[in-house]
């Protein structure tokens, strides 16, 4: 399953956030996207996309993204790691994008965004559906601070990654991958941080 279908701007994640922290109401979200999106169709989306993301029904998952709102609350220069780690938990397409991306910068300090939908083309077949999903992964992550685009490459932006945000990224990545193995060093989504 792709799920990703739109680009979701790391205001629209601000603002979800403090919704879980308690500090402004629901319905702020869906004023901001009747502003920043003109279709009622894109706006149904992209509201269910981050409704996904930051109100999952499950406790396992809402104990991260409770985790993850409350540290983006107190530092902003842990944002990029709690989009992210809320993000992938809930669309593991993110998370491979995400991967692809952080393999290829470690092995050659950047990549072309044609490197990275040809891995995904391998992956999920090549069609429209993914190289849009694929653009639209790079679009958000460049949004939420987790890679920059110099001219025709990507490069990532090498945020700091306290230990709480690391712990977090790591439940969220454990989720996303159905996995119970710590992130290691040499994880492709370490790549981002430092």
């Amino acid at each position: 399953m792709i799920g990703i279908d739109r680009y979701i701007d790391a205001e629209w994640m601000r603002l979800a956030s403090a919704v879980v922290r308690g500090e402004v109401a629901r319905d702020v979200i869906q004023e901001r996207l009747e502003i920043d999106v003109p279709s009622p169709t894109v706006r149904s989306k992209t509201n269910g996309i981050l409704n996904r993301m930051w109100f999952p029904q499950d406790r396992d998952r809402f104990g991260v993204v409770d985790g993850c709102a409350a540290e983006a609350g107190k530092h902003s220069a842990s944002e990029p790691a709690m989009f992210l780690a809320v993000g992938i938990m809930a669309y593991p397409y993110i998370r491979q994008v995400a991967e692809h991306l952080g393999r290829l910068i470690r092995i050659q300090g950047s990549c072309k965004p044609g490197e990275v939908h040809r891995r995904m083309f391998e992956l999920h077949g090549k069609r429209t559906t993914i190289d849009q999903a694929t653009s639209y992964a790079f679009k958000t992550l460049g949004s939420w601070g987790i890679i920059t685009r110099e001219e025709d490459r990507f490069r990532s932006l090498a945020n700091p990654l306290g230990q709480a945000s690391q712990f977090l990224l790591n439940r969220a990545a454990n989720i996303s991958r159905s996995s119970v193995t710590a992130m290691t060093d040499n994880d492709p989504l370490k790549v981002f941080f430092r």
